[in-house]
């Protein structure tokens, strides 16, 4: 969740050097000796930024609004990404700034060229991966990002919603490259609307256009389209069609039903070992949720959850305390883990940064495709959990779901929750 913003915090957060230097470049706030100023003795600077005209403040509000939603870890990733595209490593230079606030404004400042793409880059990764919708059988062609597919793009967006729902009379794209994925970011215009406002001390209702977003990130190594569209959902698998003869100059066929599957089921022994390497960071795997499901009987399933962060054992002994002669495990099957990886204190902190996160049955997760989730992904590969296609027997049997070869379905239950784990 983005922190509310506000000024007086912002202004403690923000160097005095790079303040200055920004107002400076603004030619206000001349009067402020930034240098005399300690850190945290804001007043001055925030008594004299509210003493300008209302829009200039306003304009200013705008920047250091983007400065403080980018100063983060994530943020700072999406920075590296784009000076890498840029052709400059940037990760040594940031490194030597104090706090996230010093590195964002310090780019904000000192590489404008590089802003907005990280800007963007930022948002779609703090978009709840619920809203997206991915399709994973996508022809693996070069996304055309010349200003001619670009317009096309645009008109084919236009008139499809505009036909469909009265809206995106008009359309604006904007694209960037981030490693090996294409980010599309498309503003067609919405439905007219009024808004109050105050308007240079005058209380008005004024009419506004404003746009609605629709995201394309296209990887093409991996043949996917992931799209963001806000609210109904409908409207995705003809986007992806526009999208795929626009930019990718092909035609999408059937979308092939996702047939790959995590296998769970090993994660019922308490020896169960995760696989990584120290390089990657992850200091500690650890079980904190497991949901098993009956597969024959009644229908029910259960949840055990508990924190394992000082006992990484906490999950399995609630285990061991619901076993009985009556109860036997084999008859149920893992459907869902809640699982907090722990990675190593980086240089100069004690404070190591963790991660939860659920895999369910059959091939639900919550991880996103980047960052330190991506590292998670490769572990969960190395460790045997992720998903592999299913494939059919020689002799035309069902396919093998698990590592057993058996096939199962999930039924309807009733749930039982045992004990919570906190994140």
């Amino acid at each position: 969740m983005a922190r509310q913003f506000n000024p007086q915090r912002f202004f403690r957060q923000a160097p005095n050097n790079l303040l200055g230097q920004y107002f400076k470049e603004r030619g206000v706030l001349a009067e402020i000796n930034f240098e005399e100023l300690t850190e945290t003795k804001i007043e001055p600077i925030y008594e004299a930024w509210l003493a300008q005209p209302e829009k200039e403040r306003s304009d200013m509000e705008k920047d250091f609004r983007e400065i403080d939603f980018m100063a983060t870890e994530g943020a700072i990733k999406a920075i590296i990404d784009e000076a890498n595209w840029h052709g400059e490593e940037l990760g040594p230079v940031l490194a030597e700034l104090k706090s996230h606030h010093d590195r964002a404004f310090w780019t904000f400042l000192s590489r404008p060229d590089y802003w907005k793409g990280a800007l963007q880059f930022h948002y779609a990764d703090n978009i709840p991966s619920s809203y997206w919708r991915k399709r994973k059988n996508v022809p693996k062609k070069s996304a055309a990002v010349e200003k001619e597919a670009i317009e096309l793009l645009e008109q084919a967006l236009s008139i499809y919603f505009h036909k469909k729902e009265g809206r995106g009379k008009n359309c604006r794209v904007e694209c960037y490259r981030r490693n090996d994925l294409d980010y599309f970011f498309c503003y067609p215009e919405d439905y007219a609307q009024a808004s109050i406002e105050w308007i240079d001390n005058q209380f008005e209702r004024l009419p506004r256009t404003p746009a609605f977003e629709v995201i394309f990130v296209y990887s093409q190594p991996e043949g996917t389209l992931d799209v963001f569209l806000g609210g109904n959902k409908k409207p995705v698998p003809d986007l992806q069609k526009i999208f795929a003869e626009t930019i990718l100059k092909t035609v999408l066929g059937q979308d092939k039903k996702d047939e790959k599957v995590y296998h769970l089921d090993p994660l019922k022994q308490r020896s169960f070992q995760f696989v990584y390497e120290r390089a990657s960071g992850i200091e500690d795997v650890r079980v904190c949720k497991v949901r098993l499901t009956s597969m024959v009987g009644r229908k029910e399933r259960i949840v055990l959850e508990a924190d394992p962060t000082y006992n990484p054992d906490a999950v399995y002994e609630l285990l061991d305390k619901l076993q009985n002669p009556s109860m036997r495990l084999s008859s149920y099957r893992i459907t869902q883990v809640g699982l907090k990886v722990f990675f190593s204190p980086v240089a100069g902190s004690l404070k190591r940064k963790t991660r939860s996160f659920d895999i369910t049955f059959p091939n639900s997760c919550n991880l996103k495709q980047d960052g330190r989730d991506l590292i998670i992904r490769k572990m969960l590969a190395a460790s045997g959990l992720e998903p592999k296609e299913e494939t059919k027997a020689e002799d035309g049997g069902p396919p093998e779901n698990g590592p057993d070869g058996a096939h199962y379905a999930v039924p309807e239950v009733s749930t039982i929750t045992i004990a919570k784990c906190s994140s």
